[in-house]
């Protein structure tokens, strides 16, 4: 993440947010992990996903060696990622 023009204030909501969303969760999200803030730079470090990513696995094919997913497995994801939101938006307890 960058910004040019991050004032202090913009810097405390971006630590606020960042501690609430270090607390979250869910067997649908990927837990952040921590984050570092260098002058403009904002760097967000999540786990490991040895898998890949869903974007790896939706469009990247052929660099990666996926096999295509099927409609279900689509379906599948696109519900756990409807589950995951859910639970940010108002479930979760902060």
């Amino acid at each position: 993440m960058e910004s040019a023009t991050t004032g202090s204030k913009g810097i405390n909501e971006f630590q606020t947010e960042i501690s609430v969303l270090n607390k979250v969760r869910h067997r649908h999200l990927v837990s952040l992990l921590g984050c570092c803030i260098n002058e403009n730079e904002k760097l967000l470090v999540y786990e490991y996903m040895p898998q890949g990513s869903l974007t790896q696995h939706l469009f990247d094919l052929g660099e990666n060696g996926c096999s295509p997913l099927t409609w279900k497995q689509r379906i599948q994801i696109a519900m756990d990622v409807a589950r995951g939101m859910e639970y940010l938006h108002s479930l979760a307890p902060q």
